[in-house]
């Protein structure tokens, strides 16, 4: 693209500020800066513009001290280099590419490598990616009858969710009709923005932490046994289908406590007349791309540590686990922000800890760390590619020029220091 002024074609342009990857946003760059975008939620508009604030951008600094990029990579690669148990931890915002360079470089340091799915869809998407759960794109949803949100807010989380890619999207919905051919029905505590205002045909209100017995009642109704008044019209709204997607939020996994096994075996009742799908509501752009990066090099999707040459997996080396019992002693953070979502009470563990981030945001996370790599921003600066929740692989081209590096090439340099 020229530094002049100029407009992309719909499709050019893809939005990195959710997982839903949003692919046909039109932007207009005048003089290397954003003037208007056309198709971006409220999000993704705020993600773009924002990033044209330099105050709310990095650069390299080592002690808080502005530095060049050897100087910084120098830093990072002493820090790295003297490290006996390093954690890598991210990479959920960054491109397919900087994540295989980042599984490299653990592999090569014998660190523990972690995101943030270890705490949020990992178990879902790691059954997604070994067959066990049944899954299907944003295309195959044009088939269903029936489309869940349960534990999810996507008016709040990813906008475009339902205009793009299911409800509103879908061949078969019609907002005049005597016939409505789909159905969307929500499962939440509360009656968010996504289950009222006459978005959402039905909304089926639980309690905090009743999702289990929910289910069970569900479940219990298949059976033929009597239920409960709202498990019996859920199940009522069921039998009427023959293709159902269920967005699974993280109103169900924290909820769920990670055990999904009687989510499970009510998909598997439901299995005997009806097709069932299910989709994790990611949140950062490419943490699908992360499992499956570290799934085909590992066979796990997340809490891997690499030590010994040997590739092992548990609990013990989530990021949660590590920062607790004190076990990292450097941490190299790619694409995240953990000391914006962790408690305090976990954070204190880190007191003393070097810290390197790779960021193309100024962050908490960044205020706090002894090595900062500013890198571009991807999706709008440097390209690549991306992997959207549905596991469509989504390709990443750049819309304007930077003299900043990408996270690909500052992991690439990265390494070439900490060769042996």
């Amino acid at each position: 693209m020229s530094c002049g002024r100029c407009k992309m074609s719909a499709g050019e342009m893809v939005c990195t500020a959710c997982s839903c990857l949003c692919d046909d946003i039109e932007i207009e760059i005048e003089n290397g800066r954003i003037v208007s975008m056309e198709k971006a939620c409220r999000k993704g508009t705020a993600f773009f513009f924002g990033s044209e604030n330099e105050r709310l951008r990095t650069v390299h600094l080592v002690d808080g001290k502005q530095v060049d990029t050897d100087q910084a990579l120098a830093a990072a690669a002493g820090l790295l280099s003297r490290a006996r148990r390093p954690l890598v931890f991210g990479m959920d915002n960054a491109s397919l590419e900087a994540q295989r360079q980042g599984i490299e470089l653990a592999r090569m340091l014998g660190a523990v490598l972690d995101d943030s799915s270890s705490f949020c869809q990992g178990k879902l998407t790691h059954d997604i990616l070994t067959g066990t759960l049944p899954s299907c794109t944003f295309d195959q949803i044009h088939d269903s009858d029936l489309i869940i949100y349960w534990g999810s807010n996507p008016h709040n989380a990813q906008p475009r969710h339902l205009s793009r890619f299911s409800l509103y999207a879908h061949r078969k919905y019609h907002e005049m009709g005597a016939t409505r051919y789909v159905t969307m029905a929500v499962v939440d505590v509360r009656e968010s923005e996504t289950a009222g205002a006459g978005v959402a045909h039905r909304f089926f209100r639980i309690l905090p932490g009743e999702d289990s017995n929910f289910i069970a009642a569900i479940i219990e109704g298949i059976k033929g046994n009597p239920v409960r008044k709202d498990a019996s019209g859920f199940l009522k709204l069921l039998k009427q289908s023959r293709h159902c997607v269920i967005f699974a939020g993280l109103g169900l996994t924290y909820s769920l406590d990670n055990d999904f096994s009687l989510f499970y075996e009510m998909l598997k009742h439901l299995g005997g007349w009806m097709k069932t799908f299910v989709i994790p509501m990611s949140g950062h752009y490419n943490v699908r791309g992360f499992n499956y990066s570290l799934y085909n090099a590992t066979g796990c999707v997340n809490k891997v540590n690499f030590a010994g040459g040997a590739v092992s997996h548990g609990d013990e080396f989530s990021l949660l686990e590590q920062v607790k019992n004190r076990a990292a002693d450097c941490l190299l953070i790619v694409g995240a922000d953990p000391f914006s979502s962790l408690p305090i009470s976990v954070l204190k563990h880190l007191d003393g800890v070097p810290l390197i981030t790779l960021d193309p945001f100024r962050t908490a996370t960044t205020e706090a760390s002894s090595v900062v790599l500013g890198v571009s921003l991807t999706g709008l600066e440097s390209g690549g590619t991306a992997m959207r929740m549905d596991g469509t692989t989504v390709t990443l081209m750049p819309a304007k020029w930077t003299d900043k590096q990408s996270d690909v090439q500052i992991l690439e340099r990265l390494k070439e220091l900490l060769r042996p």
